[in-house]
């Protein structure tokens, strides 16, 4: 029934459903050709980067402020305890803005930013369900010392990113001017205040681990040590436990135990505080030695949500240091760090982590919380059968 439908009728149900709306010729408002010559949206402002002291993040989510350490080289954002900000990500995005070069007039109109996320981001409203996993308008304010504002501006939809040193295009405007603009330039606007920050914990690989273990707070452990490599196995160690499995019982995931050993390959968190604003008295501990001498201590303790309901995250603490002891060369092992780099990369991740928290996924909660019976299954006389006949 849709093919006898006129091309306006498909047009105009193209724009109420926002799809690709904010391209239409129509929101250009008929600008003049002097309108898409291409000029600098913030002229003089790449001589001011220097001066810019904090930068204030606005989106329809979150409101947070990034600020200049007293050395100038470091960021922190003073809503999560002054935890570090990437430095290469704050320059990136002042740099970004200071070369924003405005290339094609958008709409003017105030009932047309929402289509465009160029509105307030207090007042955005997704103009469809596609635009709901969008992040939205942000909004990054650039201010110099005693809160003097140098630059503002809105960055809407990315109609193309920086890709090998070529710059993007975006849907851009100046809080307080009504014409909305593409604009080209390289930015990395992030609208999560977690994604500004240095997300750089630890990472030990598993095949660096010798053993592992996890002490839950009523004293019972899981130990597990490497397994002895077979002519099957791959690169990556494999891990069992210590002991002697129960009688008729069997491994129910190799996965699942070398994910305990390898909890610190590719650790992340979704938000961070204070260590001494939680209480650890009553952590589960996570102990990792490597082959190469690190011991790496991770205690965990349950989240709770606003309501005091444990939200199936966990805080973890990670404790860092270097012993010549655990030193167990082994030159067909390529993951080994040498002694010097495995002290240096102690010493880095000790400077970074003391005295922090992280808010940890639910996943790596898992790993960090496992117990011998979470790892067991029963082996079944059928299976045993199964396995003769494949044999």
């Amino acid at each position: 029934m849709m093919r006898n439908k006129s091309w306006a009728v498909l047009v105009g149900v193209a724009i109420v459903l926002g799809g690709a709306a904010w391209w239409v010729t129509s929101s250009r408002n008929q600008a003049s050709e002097a309108d898409f010559t291409p000029k600098p949206m913030f002229p003089g402002l790449t001589a001011k980067v220097n001066d810019v002291d904090s930068l204030e993040i606005a989106t329809p989510k979150a409101l947070f402020r990034i600020e200049k350490g007293a050395d100038s080289e470091h960021w922190t954002m003073p809503g999560h305890a002054g935890y570090p900000v990437q430095a290469d990500l704050v320059r990136k995005n002042v740099l970004g803005i200071a070369g924003l070069e405005t290339i094609e007039p958008r709409s003017d109109k105030p009932e047309n930013y929402d289509l465009l996320q160029v509105a307030d981001p207090e007042h955005y409203k997704p103009v469809d369900k596609a635009a709901e996993s969008d992040p939205g308008p942000v909004l990054i304010r650039l201010v110099g010392k005693d809160a003097k504002p140098i630059a503002a501006v809105i960055v809407g939809k990315t109609k193309s990113y920086p890709v090998e040193g070529k710059p993007g295009q975006y849907l851009v405007r100046k809080p307080d001017e009504a014409r909305a603009w593409v604009a080209r330039g390289m930015l990395d606007a992030k609208a999560d205040p977690i994604d500004w920050l240095v997300k750089d914990l630890i990472k030990i690989d598993r095949n660096r681990v010798a053993e592992a273990s996890v002490r839950q707070p009523d004293g019972e452990t899981l130990a597990l040590v490497r397994a002895p490599k077979t002519d099957k196995d791959a690169g990556s160690a494999n891990f069992t436990p210590s002991e002697p499995l129960p009688k008729g019982m069997k491994i129910s995931s190799q996965y699942d135990v070398n994910a305990v050993a390898g909890v610190l390959s590719w650790m992340t968190f979704d938000d961070v505080a204070k260590a001494a604003d939680h209480d650890f008295s009553k952590a589960t501990v996570t102990d990792l030695k490597t082959l190469d001498g690190v011991h790496a201590v991770i205690r965990s303790i349950p989240a709770m949500d606003k309501d005091g309901k444990d939200d199936k995250k966990a805080w973890i603490t990670i404790a860092v240091t270097y012993d010549p002891a655990l030193l167990k060369p082994d030159a067909a092992n390529p993951d080994l760090l040498k002694p010097d780099d495995a002290q240096k990369q102690v010493k880095e991740a000790a400077a970074r982590m003391d005295g922090w928290a992280y808010l940890v996924p639910e996943s790596e909660r898992r790993d960090l919380t496992r117990h011998l019976k979470d790892l067991l299954e029963a082996d079944k006389p059928e299976d045993k059968k199964d396995a003769k006949k494949a044999g």
